[in-house]
């Protein structure tokens, strides 16, 4: 048992920190790193190391006769560079973790670090070769995005509709021009975008303008609630430590009543002080709380009290007037997200002008009243979905009746096809960007564990997240490789050259 017992890390973080723990053992600072990101002392991380070396050497010096069927490998040349390839990318290990591992997994066997350095290095000639050759013609939306290795910006693309990772470049610079280079290479593949997702970054805008000038770019409803949701988060914090401080103030002064010891006039004043802190931060948590939920409904493409859908106009203006509330508050962190809410509303509502010229088309086909009807009954089923207040679950439920029963009082025995029509263009109604933020973060351990990576590297990156297999989510037990060109994908590693031994017994 660690002293990680005592914090307030999450498992996974928990997880995390021993995984980098020996993955960086005897790097120069490593300690010290880990103990500023993780926000532990350093001692603590030095037990998590011993700790988890304990478990391992535990584990695999384990010899139970009556577990379950042993099977034997040899580990031939082939089975040694295929586990050297996976260690790699399976997890954020160095190469001298890779050395250290190997003696670990294979008793009697060792790599030297210049053999593990040569096998990865092929990888990635191989894996850069496999993703020039893939078509990426099935690509029409994708999410973009940028982060940071050593201060080098990396930029990422990744398919909106199969989880594709399309692009993953290591540039000196993240203008237009670096992304036109990387979004024209993809472009002589056979990709042609049709509607982009991205923050705010103005060379993203730019490079997608040169290549693909057609294409719709809409600005990301994730980073907006993100932001904001930070801030709300922030106030909460404060309002819960302002009650308490009311509440000491108030038990100190019971305390002097029963005892009879200390300053009771300093006391109450003391109260005093603390209760008019107390409604102030109360004031302002309610006061960003309601512009917060105003801008949110905003976002909401479909009113629920009308049942209509909302014109990019209003939604724009609503926006706008959510955020002009943000800025007016007396507090600097509410000001600079309400700043970022406005300079982004038109960006945020540009989505809905193309979401009005779909609707319009199926109204043409189906009529706008039922169009409007399964428009409602999308954003109810939504709200359920994410609603945790019984009362509020009971207002959508009997509302959602009401809209069901409206759209068979109209169409009768086709409302279940005007309810699909309309479902199959909500959701190819891309305005998120989370897909490629969720990519994101499982790229940065290995930028950290690696000290900043290199392109041969990212390529190979590339290759494993196209090539696995899934284990959850709605492409549950496929890959993006098969989703986009329609092959399928048994072992990740044998389309790079790295076919399984034929030793194994």
């Amino acid at each position: 048992m660690t002293d990680l017992r005592k914090t307030d890390l999450p498992t996974s973080r928990k997880v995390d920190l021993a995984v980098l723990s020996m993955a960086t053992q005897g790097d120069y600072g490593s300690v010290t790193a880990l103990s500023e990101v993780f926000e532990v002392s350093r001692p603590t991380i030095y037990d998590v190391q011993q700790t988890t070396a304990d478990v391992l050497t535990s584990h695999f010096d384990a010899d139970d006769e009556t577990s379950a069927p042993h099977h034997v490998v040899i580990v031939d040349e082939a089975q040694l560079r295929r586990a050297v390839v996976a260690m790699r990318l399976e997890g954020p290990n160095a190469i001298r973790s890779i050395e250290n591992l190997i003696p670990i997994l294979y008793p009697g066997l060792s790599a030297s670090y210049g053999k593990i350095q040569g096998i990865l290095a092929e990888a990635e000639r191989r894996a850069e070769a496999f993703n020039k050759e893939a078509d990426l013609s099935a690509i029409v939306a994708a999410a973009l995005d940028e982060m940071y290795s050593q201060g080098a910006p990396v930029l990422a693309g990744k398919d909106l509709v199969s989880g594709y990772l399309f692009a993953l470049a290591l540039r000196s610079s993240r203008s237009g021009e670096d992304w036109a280079e990387v979004l024209r290479a993809c472009q002589q593949q056979g990709m042609k975008l049709k509607t982009v997702v991205k923050d705010a970054a103005l060379g993203i805008a730019a490079g997608v303008n040169e290549v693909y000038p057609d294409a719709g770019q809409f600005d990301d409803s994730f980073h907006a609630q993100y932001e904001m949701g930070k801030v709300y988060f922030g106030l909460e914090r404060k309002a819960y430590g302002a009650i308490a401080k009311v509440e000491d103030a108030k038990s100190n002064i019971e305390r002097c009543r029963r005892t009879g010891r200390g300053n009771r006039a300093q006391l109450d004043g003391k109260l005093s002080a603390a209760t008019r802190r107390c409604t102030k931060v109360l004031e302002l948590h309610d006061q960003f709380e309601v512009a917060m939920r105003r801008a949110q409904e905003a976002m909401e493409a479909v009113d629920r009290c009308e049942g209509k859908l909302r014109s990019a106009a209003w939604i724009q203006s609503e926006l706008e007037a959510a955020a002009q509330q943000m800025m007016e508050l007396d507090d600097k962190k509410c000001q600079k997200v309400g700043r970022y809410i406005s300079n982004r509303a038109p960006g945020l509502a540009s989505h809905a002008r193309e979401l009005a010229d779909h609707m319009e088309a199926l109204s043409s086909f189906w009529g706008e009243d039922a169009v409007e009807s399964a428009c409602l009954i999308h954003r109810l089923l939504s709200d359920l979905e994410h609603q945790h207040l019984a009362f509020r679950k009971w207002e959508t439920r009997k509302q959602l009746v009401h809209a069901y029963a409206r759209l068979q009082e109209l169409m009768g025995k086709y409302a279940e096809a005007v309810l699909a029509d309309v479902d199959l263009v909500m959701r190819f109604r891309h305005r998120a960007s989370s897909a490629i933020e969720g990519f994101n973060a499982s790229l940065r351990p290995h930028l950290y564990v690696h000290k900043g990576v290199s392109q041969g590297f990212l390529e190979l990156f590339r290759a494993h997240h196209n090539l696995k297999t899934r284990r959850w989510g709605r492409h549950k037990g496929t890959s993006a490789h098969e989703l986009v060109t329609g092959e399928e994908v048994e072992d990740w590693l044998t389309p790079l050259g790295f076919p399984p031994s034929s030793a194994v017994n």
